[in-house]
């Protein structure tokens, strides 16, 4: 079973044209609306941001919220925001055991085939069945 996912979601890219006082309302208003799907969901505060990061009003970075959200509820939470922003490319970077996965959905069938993406890389293990080794005669 899988564990929760951690959610990094960022409206700055989102082309809002917004004040900064107005896409922190809108940040904190899509996290109250977002409360029942996530386990947990808050703004980003300008210290959880690595140095060079975006500058914040009141400690909070406009625009930015983690979440955490049980995989069951992953599906439902991208449906909100797809619905949220209607109209907008939302993008998916996922990282598994260290690989980096980015996709981009606009729509319910790009977010089910972004999801059955990252279910099916998450899960791709290789291995050698066989090596052949040539041994040359002088």
């Amino acid at each position: 079973m899988r564990s929760n996912v951690e959610l990094t979601i960022d409206l700055t890219e989102a082309g809002l044209d917004l004040e900064p006082e107005e896409l922190e309302a809108l940040t904190q208003s899509v996290a109250d609306e977002m409360t029942e799907l996530t386990e947990d969901i808050r703004m980003v505060r300008e210290s959880e941001i690595p140095e060079g990061g975006k500058p914040a009003l009141a400690g909070f970075i406009p625009g930015i919220l983690t979440a955490e959200v049980s995989w069951k509820n992953t599906k439902a939470a991208l449906d909100f925001l797809g619905n949220r922003f209607y109209g907008k490319t939302l993008k998916i970077e996922y990282e598994d055991n260290g690989a980096k996965y980015s996709l981009e959905y606009n729509n319910q069938r790009q977010l089910e085939m972004a999801l059955s993406a990252i279910e099916r890389l998450s899960k791709v293990k290789i291995s050698v069945a066989q090596v052949n080794v040539l041994k040359t005669v002088n």
